[in-house]
Formats: structure tokens, sequence, C-alpha cells
């Protein structure tokens, strides 16, 4: 009789098991799973809810689905089966801190498809020797007011598209690079009445004149900043443009029936100070995405292992690197994103003046 009770309560948690099996494996939740950032585990969390509570479904963010049964794999063995490198994570020591980590992700990001750091212009250092007497004074410098409220530089002047290099092979240039987008953003900014000042140094050939390499390209933009800042005590906004080497099937959206050119904002976090500029890279991406849903790729952190890791958010907390577009991107997508992003910082511009008049 025992042998009988205790071979049915078997029976009955089998049952269970196989049930509670193909329950986990076919709900669904949203690709953003309960590890992670903070907002992804608010989803993740909300989801939950939403299964009993359907009136949540409205909040819920539209992402691609999987199995609560991947998701409860992750929670217990911190493997993820989209990101391969999770196998490794803790066999070799220091792989996950050395890891880029993507701390709000748009609409298809992931480990495969994150910034790709430019190599230097296949032509830069062909010069022979630095020579001094070609070095700026600080006479020729361009005069500086004090009542600027946003900075536009780039760190990496020579960044171009391949749209616009007439067929080289190296998407770099001095005459058609990244600074007509700078150029552009300043102009929408200023028509939007935030005073912009658009920074026109060509920090590649300052490092060239110098006899210094690409690698400390930001140390270079440094001065610039500095010397911004010092003049400039009315600066509220910083933003270091640059371009992705991502190829054209990542880095471009079709919105409306018009494509534009996908940016992303990157946080460098080798520096105490980092979560200010975080939060201001939150906001503004979260204004991008509803008003141009899948336009950014989302947030992300780099530290020293990944690149400079500081980016000169150190010296200010409104300062973000803005990746905008791909190698492949021509013009028109291109100015499409940077009026959509004069857009939204005007819109956050004003929205912060507005409550900060408030809370007077």
């Amino acid at each position: 009789m025992i042998k009988i009770a205790a071979r049915s309560s078997l029976s009955v948690i089998a049952v269970f098991f196989i049930v509670s099996i193909i329950a986990f494996s076919s709900i669904k939740i949203s690709a953003l799973s309960f590890i992670g950032t903070e907002s992804s585990k608010t989803d993740s969390f909300l989801y939950v809810l939403s299964l009993e509570n359907h009136s949540l479904h409205s909040v819920m963010p539209i992402q691609p689905d999987r199995s609560l049964g991947k998701v409860v794999l992750e929670i217990l063995t911190n493997i993820n089966l989209a990101d391969m490198r999770t196998f490794l994570f803790t066999e070799i020591p220091g792989l996950y801190a050395s890891s880029p980590k993507i701390l709000i992700a748009g609409q298809g990001t992931d480990f495969t498809n994150l910034p790709i750091e430019s190599p230097p212009p296949q032509d830069f250092g062909m010069y022979d020797e630095p020579d001094e007497s070609e070095l700026p004074t600080k006479d020729e410098e361009k005069e500086l007011t004090n009542d600027y409220i946003a900075y536009i530089y780039h760190s990496h002047t020579w960044e171009s598209f391949y749209p616009l290099v007439d067929g080289k092979k190296d998407p770099s240039s001095r005459e058609k690079n990244v600074t007509l987008l700078g150029k552009r953003l300043g102009e929408k900014l200023e028509e939007r009445g935030i005073k912009t000042l658009v920074d026109n140094a060509d920090i590649q050939e300052k490092l060239l004149k110098r006899g210094m390499k690409y690698g400390q390209s930001y140390t270079m933009s440094r001065e610039s900043v500095v010397e911004a800042m010092g003049q400039n005590k009315q600066l509220q906004l910083m933003f270091d443009i640059h371009r992705d080497s991502a190829r054209k099937h990542v880095t471009t959206k079709e919105i409306n029936g018009k494509p534009y050119a996908k940016l992303y904002f990157v946080v460098g976090t080798a520096h105490p100070n980092y979560g200010k500029n975080l939060q201001f890279a939150g906001k503004l991406n979260k204004l991008l995405e509803k008003k141009y849903p899948g336009l950014s790729r989302g947030v992300l952190d780099k530290s020293k292992t990944e690149g400079n890791g500081i980016y000169n958010q150190d010296l200010f907390d409104h300062n973000l690197v803005i990746e905008i577009g791909g190698v492949d991107n021509n013009l028109e997508e291109l100015n499409r994103t940077v009026d959509a992003l004069a857009e939204v910082i005007s819109n956050y511009y004003w929205g912060e003046a507005m409550e900060a008049s408030k809370n007077k």
C-alpha cells in the first residue's frame, strides 16, 4: 500500500514537473531579461505582472519574444544563449569586468553590433617630422565668448563615410567628414534658441604637427574642452560627434518611409562621476525613442579596457560621445538624424530650463 502511494505521489510530481516545463517554454516575455540593467529588470517584472493584469500591456515595450525557460536558465546559471561570452565569464577571471555593457539597449542592439572604434586613417602619420612653426599661435585660436550654452567638437575629425569619399577604400577624409554633422547640429540648435559653439579644430592635424599618435586624440581634444569651459561659463551641454565603423544594415533605420542613420550614446566609466552623464544619456535616449522609435541603438558604457574610458566626460557632467551613422550612410540619412537629435536636445534643454525656473 505504501509503495502504491509513493508511486502515485511520484507520478503526480512528474506530471506537475512536465506541465511546468511546458508552461515555462510557451510563455513569452520581453527580450530584455531579468538579468542586466535596472530598466531591463523593471520591464521583465512588468511583463510578469501583465500576465494577470492585462491593462499593463499598454505600457510594455515592444521587443522580440523569447521563452521564459531561457530566462530561468540565465537566472540560475548566468548563461545567455544569445551571448556566447557568458559561457566564458565564470571560467576566465576578469573577462566580465572588461566586457562592454549595454546600459540601455535600442531595437536590435546586442553584443554582436556594438560600436566599432575607428582605426587611424591610412594616410595618418605620413608627415616626415612635425613642424613646430606650423602650430597655431594663441592669437590664431578661435575667439570665444562667454554666453554659449552648447559646445560641439570632434575628437576623431577625419572620420568620414564611403558616399562622401569618392570611392576611396578608407572612409576618412580631411575635407568631407564628420565635422559636417557637427556644423549642422550647431545650426539646428541655434535655430531652436540654443547658442552653440562648434569647434572647428582639426584634432588629427594637431596630432600630426605635434608628433603625437592617433590614440592620443582625446588628450588633444581635452585641451579644446578645457579652453571652451574656461571661456564660456554658461555651458550646459557638450557633444563629441563621431561615426561608427559598422555597416549599413546595422546603422540604418527607416522611419515614416525615410531612411535615417542610427546613433549610439557612449558613456565613459573610467572616472567616478560618470553617473550624471549616464543619466543625461538616458534622458536623451528616452526622448529620442518616443519621437523616433528605433533611431537610437541605445546607451553603451566603455571602460579603459574597451577604449579611452573617459572621453573627457570627467570634466563636464553633460558631455556625451554620440556615434552618428556608420561608414555606409549617406549625407541625406545623416542629416535627417542630426535634425532629429537637435529637436530632442532642444526639448530636453528647454524642458530642464523651464523646470529649473519653476523651482526657483
